[in-house]
């Protein structure tokens, strides 16, 4: 977990030594949401069913984690395999203000050492809403050339404003779960 750094000087360079820059701002108003499948007969029917086909393409499960919490944000990784692809990680982030000031132009950007390759999807917003009423979620896809020899590592730097005034936050990523 990383604390905030709001220091505008500091920051400068700190995405310069990484190979690979995604910056992604909100062009899509759509909510990522995820549902669950629900079979009312389970354990019913016969054992071919979606949902045993669903678990067997899944994979692994990793845990969640919080990639950086700052007195004013709070962003989440969800992380998820392609089946196939051990080297690809799917990432959901999802970011939260806890702060009672509502966050527009919120833009995440993140870097990657030379091993991965990072695509970020568009943000599902590019406005936060106050004291945990809501999130923006986003997709990262990174894939590791390095595979079981090195580990994922990510530095970010989050901007937005908050009551007229730009706020830039940024730091380093490496709680990343076991076998990404």
């Amino acid at each position: 977990m990383l604390s905030s750094e709001q220091d505008n000087k500091r920051s400068e360079g700190l995405l310069d030594n990484f190979a690979s820059l995604s910056t992604s701002s909100a062009r899509s108003s759509s909510v990522i949401a995820s549902s669950s499948m629900m079979d009312l007969l389970d354990g019913f029917g016969p054992s071919s069913s979606v949902h045993d086909s669903v678990a067997e393409t899944e994979g692994p499960s990793y845990p969640s984690v919080v990639a950086f919490e700052s007195g004013s944000l709070k962003i989440t990784f969800n992380f998820s395999k392609e089946p196939g692809n051990s080297q690809s990680t799917i990432i959901e982030a999802q970011f939260v203000n806890k702060s009672p000031d509502i966050y527009s132009n919120f833009v995440f950007q993140a870097a990657v050492p030379k091993f991965l390759q990072l695509h970020l999807e568009p943000a599902s917003g590019n406005t936060l809403p106050a004291s945990g009423n809501g999130s923006i979620i986003q997709k990262l896809k990174v894939s590791n050339s390095q595979h079981g020899k090195k580990s994922l590592v990510m530095r970010v730097r989050i901007n937005y404003k908050a009551n007229g005034k730009d706020i830039l936050e940024d730091g380093q990523i490496s709680n990343f779960p076991r076998g990404l």
